[in-house]
Parts: C-alpha cells; structure tokens; sequence
C-alpha cells in the first residue's frame, strides 16, 4: 500500500479454506482485496485534519460507509459486530485501516463462489490457526466416513451407495443410504451452523453424526430421538448396525418357509436385515431365483427404438417448449398402478408409515410410457387421439441413472403368484417383516396380462422435484410432472433422441400438417423425418 506521514493502509487479504475434489485435503486460497475506491480522497482529508478523526468529519466528507455497522468475519457464519460510529466519536488510523479491511471484505463476500468452501478468515495473522482447525475437523470427518463406508462395502447382498457435498458455505455432509433409503446423514459445521430440514419422514436418516467444531463425534437416533455426546471411534459400527437379539432364529424361520413354498436351499448368509425398515430380505441371487420371472433387463446397452403415440396439442406444445412431460405414477390411467403387487412385496407397515404415504411415495416417482408397436391400428385407437393424433419415434440414448425396462405382464392366477402370497402369510403369521428388495424396486415394470398387447416400455426417474402440476383428465387427478430437454444435451436432457413423426391415419389436413409439422421443426431445431400413417384401412 501507498505510504503516508499518517501510516501506512494496510489492507488485510482474505484466505479461503475449499475442500479438494475428494475432499479429503484443505486448500488455501489467498484474495487480495480490491483497493478501497476513495484511499486518495481519505489521505487528502487527513492530511489536513487533526487525527484521530471524528465520525462526523467522516461523514460530512463522504465516507459514511466507514462508520456504518460492519462485521468483521471470522469465519462464514460467525463475526464480530463493530458498533456505528456517531458525532465526536474518534477513529485512530489503525481503526480506520480495519474498518477499510471490513467494509471490502463484507462487499466481496456477498458474490463469494461457494464452491467446496469450509471456512475464511481475514488476515494473514489468522491463517496458521484456521488452516489447522480445518484440517483437524475435516481429517476426523474423513476418518468416521471412511469407517462408515469400509464397513458398508462389506456388507454382502446390501443397496449401497454414499454421496458427499458441501452445503450452505463450510457445511459438509455424506448421506448413506442402504437399501435405497437414507440411514447416515454424516455432517461436519466447519465454518457454518446448520439445520438439518426434511420434507417427511422418509428424508429423515436413522443416524445422524456430526462432527463438532473440537472434532468430537456426536450422534442422535432420530427413530428414538437418543442423543449420544463424544462417541469413539471403536464404538460407532456397534451401535449403527446393532441387529435384533433373535436374529438367527427369524433366519432360520425365514430359510424354512422359502424351502416350504419355493423348493430353494439358502443359508443363513443369504438372509440380511434392515435397518431402516426394521425387517429382512434376502440377498440379490436368492431374489432372482424366486421372482426372476417378474424381472426385466435394463434397456440401456440395447439398440431399441420405441414409440409413443399423442395428440396433435400435445405434439404442438412439446416442440414449442423443447420439453418432454414426465408424470408422476400418481397420475397414471390404471388406478391399481401404485399398489400393484404390494402385498406380495411386503407384508407389513413400516414404523414412520402414515395413511396417505403411498401418494407421498408415489409423487417423487415420474414415468413416461412407450410402446414397442409401431403405427399400430390399436395403439392409434387408444393412445393417438383415436388415430387423429401422431406417433413420435425415439431412439434411447445411454445416460447415467436413466432405467428403460420393458414391462413384464402377469396373471393374477399365476403359480408364481399363489406362492408369493402363501410365503409372505405366513411369514406374517412368525410376526416376521419381510421385503423383496428388487420386486420394490420393479414394481412400476409390472402390470396385469390384460394390458400385453400394449408391448409396453417404461422410462423411471425417482426422486425428482415437480416443476408443476396439472389436472389428469383421464382421471381427474392433481398430478406433479418433471420435464426434460427433448433437443439438448446436458444433465436435464431427455436420454431418447426424437428420429421421425408419423401422422395418425384419420388425422384431418394431414398433408398440410405434415409440411407444417416439418416448418415448426427447421424452424426451431433440425430436420426430423415426418411422414404419414401406412396404415390404410381405418374408419
């Protein structure tokens, strides 16, 4: 900084305190302030004023800014508050250094990139201190996460998956979930105070643990509402995964009944317990080999064209907006779909189950249909506007977490049926919860026989956000919908690339919606081949 007969301003620089891309080590990040805009007119009013200043000569001068409260950050949430300067109060130049310092800082943190950020401080004095704070509060955060994980990985026929973040500036957290369901909300307040805030008690975890600021670990059992005050590290696994006193004997009893109704030898490994539903399942391969006939391949690997068959509105209003509709299961047409097969997947009701949750459920869940008939006279009846409509022709396109399965079709009066529900009866009868995991997760991939000549295809995406809702008229249900970008790479993109329109047999003008069809298309995206129905014998 510029030197005066009154001092020299030096202004502090901010550090920054981000998380590297694992994670795992503290980086520091020096900022260099931009220089205070009115220095020159500050040191020309000292020079000719008695020192310390008064805030009202600051004031009268044009530097109100520098008496108005200001708070020194010590860190993301946490600050010193200095006091407004008022009258005759005095200003040494020290002070008005630091006010300087204070004021650049509180303007530069309001556009602060956020990104991995623990914690800041101002002034190189400070660094030494946070930085050592820091890594001590992240390096135990990593130590009871990676017990967490290396115990999790083991855990042999279990869901498991894990996802790290920061939140609100220098809150960072990792969510376990097993079995698709939250059970470990691991949280570290390094430089912020946090609330954890859910929508139901399905977002709610088990186990929450957060590491305090003296790197001591601190756990609550949110099912019991227990908390539990500086936890060592040897003790977090026995009390996260502590199973049922009766374990083996409900195995045992579980092993028998499947050898009872399915003629299957497992053992005791094979059957794994729940935590967050408080029940049991048994591992994958034993699944498969008992309901394997209800599960379909992914779609994802597989060259397949798909169709599906709308009105002409509906066309209209998706290539206007650029965007695909996908409805939540709430609204589907079969008022049977959000139960379908339940009590064949469970037999019983979880401790936080509320009436009405199978709707709650059943919104984060969006489906969109398709069929694999292509200008088929039927599919025109019942989906294509009674064939006045279009039939839109899309290629799937491999994407992360996109799941396109073909639906499988079963009778009611099935063998495979009749077992299911003898098993999970009597089952019910030993006051044993019991679940099949990958019957839960397929259940929107099943439906009744009497819809097989649809050849239906269904693409899930779960846990999503409504961007709206509308009326079913189908139905007359309040329906949520999310969207995705039909002409657009990116996260938000729709994994089907549109390849051609058919236009509905009895549809009316249909040469000239054909060329308008195409205009709208050359206009606003790319060429789409558009052509008409082959079909020739409808009335």
């Amino acid at each position: 900084m510029e030197q005066s007969k009154f001092g020299t301003f030096m202004i502090d620089d901010l550090y920054l305190y981000r998380a590297s891309d694992d994670y795992k080590q503290v980086i520091e990040e020096k900022i260099v302030l931009p220089e205070y805009d009115k220095i020159n007119q500050l040191k020309l009013l000292l020079s000719r004023t008695e020192y310390p200043i008064s805030a009202k000569i600051l004031i009268e001068n044009g530097f109100s800014e520098l008496t108005e409260e200001l708070k020194e950050n010590t860190g993301l949430k946490s600050c010193i508050i200095h006091h407004k300067l008022k009258g005759d109060q005095k200003v040494s130049i020290v002070e008005l250094e630091k006010r300087i310092s204070y004021f650049l800082c509180q303007s530069f943190i309001v556009n602060l990139d956020e990104t991995r950020l623990l914690n800041l401080c101002l002034g190189e004095s400070m660094t030494t201190r946070v930085k050592m704070c820091i890594e001590s509060h992240l390096n135990t955060y990593n130590n009871v996460l990676n017990i967490l994980i290396d115990y999790c990985k083991d855990l042999e026929g279990y869901d498991f998956q894990y996802q790290t973040a920061i939140k609100n500036k220098g809150m960072i957290n990792s969510k376990i979930y097993i079995q698709d369901r939250l059970f470990i909300f691991l949280s570290a307040c390094i430089g912020a105070n946090y609330g954890y805030i859910v929508n139901s008690q399905y977002d709610l975890p088990i186990w929450g643990i957060n590491i305090s600021y003296d790197s001591k670990i601190r756990m609550y059992n949110y099912r019991s509402g227990t908390p539990y005050t500086d936890i060592k590290k040897e003790d977090l696994l026995s009390m996260i995964f502590s199973t049922p006193s009766q374990i083996g004997e409900v195995q045992k009893m579980i092993i028998d009944n499947i050898k009872l109704f399915f003629d299957i030898n497992i053992s005791l490994d094979d059957v794994c317990y729940d935590w967050s539903k408080e029940s049991y399942f048994v591992k994958p391969e034993v699944e498969k080999q008992i309901i394997g006939s209800f599960l379909n391949e992914d779609e994802r690997d597989k060259d397949k064209d798909v169709v599906k068959y709308t009105s002409l509105q509906t066309l209209l209003a998706t290539l206007i907006s650029g965007k695909i509709r996908i409805n939540s299961i709430v609204g589907m047409n079969d008022k049977t779909e959000t139960n379908f097969m339940i009590d064949m997947i469970k037999n019983f009701r979880e401790p936080i189950e509320e009436e009405g949750d199978e709707y709650l459920l059943a919104n984060r869940k969006f489906i969109t249909s398709f069929s694999g008939k292509k200008d088929d006279l039927n599919m025109w009846r019942l989906y294509g506007d009674n064939a006045r409509g279009i039939c839109m022709v899309f290629s799937f396109k491999s994407q992360q977490n996109s799941v396109l399965k073909k639906i499988q079709y079963v009778a009611e009066e099935d063998d495979i049926i009749k077992r299911l529900n003898q098993l999970m009866l009597s089952l019910k009868d030993l006051n044993i919860n019991f679940y099949f995991y990958l019957l839960l997760n397929n259940q929107h991939f099943i439906k009744h026989k009497d819809y097989k000549d649809e050849d239906e295809y269904r693409f899930l995406l779960k846990n999503e956000q409504p961007v709206g809702w509308y009326i079913n008229n189908d139905n007359n249900v309040l329906t949520p919908y999310t969207e995705r970008e039909l002409f657009r790479n990116g996260g938000n993109a729709f994994p089907f690339e549109l390849k051609s329109i058919i236009l509905g047999p009895a549809m009316v003008a249909k040469d000239v919606n054909l060329y308008q069809i195409k205009t709208l298309l050359r206009t606003k995206y790319k060429e789409i081949n558009i052509k008409l129905s082959k079909i020739k014998s409808y009335r």
